[in-house]
Order: structure tokens, then sequence, then C-alpha cells
């Protein structure tokens, strides 16, 4: 299989993603604590953009991602479907999207339920019963636009036997790749 075949596969999985619900439509993000320690958590992979190739979420502003993702942008992403047995692993710089106008043109293709996460005034864990009530007037202002710049691929399929394996890097706009051991 040829790097640019594979990439070019792996691109229009992580679109497909953002337009139907796949095995990479939900990602686990992986960022550190203020703390040093690790943490991760499932986001939903809303867009994919190229040049760079670029993978978006939206949370919660008073999520902790934010704090974590500002103070050491570098994260990793892990994608996995159960349908073909593919594995992606990626890292990259996360950044958040401040621009008003780019975060109301996502707000508004969110579907009534997806607006509805942003109502809770409250940080993400809160406990519900000192928790303000939910002001759906003001979501939006709660709502941050994560963008994901990838830099380096881990690709890994458990479909086939054996196994294959690719690791791919950026340099600049360029990708290269090449198999590894699985």
């Amino acid at each position: 299989m040829d790097h640019q075949d594979l990439l070019a596969s792996i691109w229009e999985s992580l679109r497909a993603a953002t337009t139907q619900r796949t095995g990479f439509t939900l990602a686990t993000l992986a960022t550190v604590t203020a703390a040093g320690q690790p943490r991760a958590r499932s986001v939903i992979i809303r867009d994919f953009a190229t040049d760079p190739e670029r993978v978006y979420f939206a949370t919660h502003t008073a999520s902790d991602k934010l704090p974590e993702m500002l103070a050491r942008p570098t994260v990793a992403l892990m994608f996995y479907d159960a349908a073909t047995s593919v594995q992606l692993r990626a890292e990259g710089q996360a950044q958040i999207i401040e621009d008003p106008a780019e975060r109301h043109r996502v707000w508004d293709t969110l579907a009534p339920h997806s607006r509805e996460l942003y109502a809770p005034t409250a940080p993400p864990g809160t406990p519900l019963e000192t928790a303000d009530a939910p002001d759906a007037r003001t979501a939006f202002e709660r709502f941050a636009w994560i963008s994901i710049r990838l830099d380096r691929l881990d690709w890994l399929d458990l479909a086939t036997d054996p196994h294959q394996r690719w690791q791919f890097q950026r340099t600049g706009t360029t990708w290269t790749g090449h198999p590894v051991v699985p």
C-alpha cells in the first residue's frame, strides 16, 4: 500500500466521521492537567479540514479541557472503528477558535439538543444540587470551538493477518509515512 493512498483513506475516514456516524466520530482526547497528570475523555469530531489537516470539536467554555490545552497545546486523539478494526492515533496542536463569526457559523449548524449542552452556567462536573439553573438564552457564551492541527499519525489495521501499521509525520506541509512493526 502506498502511503499517499493510505493518507487519502485516513482523510476520507475523518471527513466521513463528521457527516455520518462512524467509528471515528467519537474520539478520545488526551491532555495533561496543571498537576502533570494525564486526562482522557471522549469528544465528538464535528469537522475536518485540510491544508493543514485539522479536526474540530466543541466543548463547554468552563471545561477543564480549555485551560489544559492553553497550558499544553500538544494533545493526543485516539479513534477506533470497530466495524473495520482500524485504530488511528493522532498527535497535534490544539487551538481554541476565538473568532465570533466562525463560532456562530458552527453554532448555527448544531441541533437544538446539542445547543442545550451549553445552557448550564456551572462548570461541567458541578454537583447538580449546587448548580444554578441552566440559561438557554446565554448558551452560546459557553460554546467553545476547538481545532487540532494533526502533526503525527499512527494507523493500525487489526483486521488483516498479519496486522498492518503505518506511522506518519508532518514536516511543513508534507506528510511522510512508512510501515512499522505492529
